[in-house]
């Protein structure tokens, strides 16, 4: 007797590979904005969270935070280039200062995804 109680997962369907550049910039233009936003929301609810107090756990979470930004940061460069966006060269910031910048630049993707 067949076990007919086991489900079968669907299989995923494959992306058509990318045969040219043109489309890979598509298919992240297409794509990014939703990361970008998913990446922005678990860094604001991570960075909400109690931060240890203990020099590790402080050490570790602010670690964690300045990898989120930079992976933020990461999307939010191979946006502009997906879409053919020269970046010019940025002034010298402090990093207090270009933590406020990404965080602003995010706040403000966000703003235009849910508008």
């Amino acid at each position: 007797m067949v076990d007919e109680t086991k489900t079968v997962k669907p299989r995923r369907r494959r992306r058509k590979k990318a045969g040219t550049i043109e489309e890979v910039r598509t298919l992240l233009s297409d794509l990014l904005p939703s990361l970008i936003q998913s990446a922005t929301i678990s860094y604001e609810a991570f960075s909400m969270a109690e931060v240890p107090e203990d020099a590790k756990g402080f050490s570790a979470h602010h670690a964690a935070c300045k990898a989120a930004l930079s992976h933020v940061e990461l999307l939010t460069k191979l946006v502009r280039w997906a879409e053919k966006e020269e970046e010019t060269s940025a002034p010298t910031l402090s990093e207090d200062e270009e933590i406020a910048g990404l965080l602003a630049g995010a706040r403000a993707a966000l703003q235009e995804l849910e508008a």
